[in-house]
């Protein structure tokens, strides 16, 4: 008897547009992700401050600090989840996101695999511990560049912030892995 979903293990993969990313997700799928009992769910952030130059998710800007109006897009209103959705289809950059996690979303669905997709509004660092918390997530998937110790401490690295914040287990894959 299959399990339903809220039995299923919730296993968030973030995604930043990158190949690197692409090839995680991959891997993830052939060698992490059971199809009969785990739930995926899709995250992608989109920070709200680079509409216009193209950075944040798909760009190489990074922030040095989070800011307070950079909060994952979590009403349950309607009328804000209609903005939100009508913001998404009006920033570049969210659109392809948008784009790109329907489309694994889909080929997940392909493969009997139930999953869900999240854009965050702000700064991945400081919104994906928060949804893992929020959203109960059992184990967290994330890529690393490799940056290295010197890199790591200009730019930040949201897989060293998630393994320090998120309440759940949180799995590194470095790029060489994959």
């Amino acid at each position: 008897m299959p399990l339903s979903i809220t039995e299923k293990r919730r296993v968030a993969i973030a995604y930043d547009g990158s190949e690197d990313a692409q090839r995680l997700f991959d891997w993830s799928v052939q060698n992490i992700i059971r199809p009969e009992s785990d739930h995926i769910i899709l995250l992608s952030a989109v920070r709200r401050d680079d509409k216009s130059s193209g950075a944040g998710l798909f760009g190489k800007k990074e922030a040095v600090s989070p800011k307070s109006e950079d909060l994952p897009m979590l009403s349950t209103t309607v009328s804000r989840v209609n903005e939100a959705i009508k913001e998404t289809e009006n920033i570049p950059q969210g659109q392809t996101a948008r784009h790109r996690l329907e489309d694994m979303s889909n080929n997940l669905n392909q493969l009997n695999i139930s999953s869900e997709v999240h854009i965050l509004w702000g700064e991945a660092k400081a919104l994906i511990p928060r949804f893992t918390e929020a959203h109960k997530v059992d184990l967290l998937i994330v890529g690393s560049r490799g940056l290295g110790a010197v890199k790591s401490v200009f730019l930040g690295s949201v897989s060293d912030t998630c393994l320090k914040e998120c309440p759940c287990p949180v799995l590194v894959v470095r790029n060489a892995t994959v």
